[in-house]
């Protein structure tokens, strides 16, 4: 079975959240953020939010690949890079207030856990201020790959496009890394640099989760055995 990699497309929306959506239902975080919230109406908020990804471009340095198997011409995985960029003052007001206004994905919908949400958020917040410099750090945003077809290398395809333009302009590369995808990144040449970490308890978990926080230097040398083992990840 091959894979082949693409430019994400509008057309690609649903697709792409789609897999987001397979890939992160049973998130050891992320699945806990909207447990009384009807499926259609998640569905509805995460196309919007894919929807502005793509319409936003490469404004802000935003990179949107997707996988396709083609046995079938279906869509199995997507990654979005954020490369470095710099704005003009006028661009900078205008991103300002687009963070302030994401729309509805970045609201609480009825039925959602609003505090966990509002933790995780506060501290990824937190996290990418403190570790990425836009102007400078290369940033693997999301990684997802529909379940069905982990571990057969497609995870690596979509980060090693990244990893090299990262290389040659000798820059740093940041992540956040589920306990899934951590084993990936690391063999990747990634290193702990920190982590999130979030009670779950009072949201229907069980105990502290944790979100590691990842850097790679240029030109890091990876681990990667002959058997690249895949995992979903954002």
């Amino acid at each position: 079975m091959a894979f082949t990699l693409h430019p994400v497309v509008l057309e690609d929306a649903e697709d792409i959240a789609r897999i987001f959506q397979e890939a992160f239902k049973h998130d050891h975080i992320i699945g806990y953020f909207n447990p009384n919230v009807p499926t259609n109406v998640v569905w509805e908020r995460d196309l919007e939010f894919y929807q502005g990804l793509i319409k936003e471009g490469d404004i802000y340095g935003g990179r949107i690949t997707k996988a396709v198997d083609t046995s079938t011409g279906k869509t199995v995985a997507f990654a979005r890079w954020q490369y470095p960029y710099t704005l003009t003052p006028e661009q900078k007001a205008e991103k300002e207030e687009k963070d302030k206004n994401r729309g509805r994905y970045h609201e609480f919908l009825e039925g959602s856990n609003e505090e966990l949400q509002k933790e995780f958020f506060r501290q990824l917040i937190e996290a990418r201020k403190r570790f990425i410099v836009p102007e400078k750090t290369y940033f693997l945003h999301i990684l997802a790959v529909d379940p069905a077809y982990h571990r057969r290398g497609i995870g690596s395809m979509l980060i090693r496009p990244g990893l090299a333009a990262a290389d040659k302009d000798g820059a740093q590369t940041f992540i956040e890394a589920s306990p899934a995808g951590l084993p990936l990144y690391l063999r990747h040449g990634w290193e702990p640099v920190g982590e999130m970490a979030i009670d779950m308890r009072p949201h229907g978990g069980t105990g502290v989760e944790l979100m590691p926080l990842l850097m790679r230097e240029p030109n890091a040398p990876n681990k990667l055995g002959t058997l690249d083992a895949e995992t979903s990840e954002n």
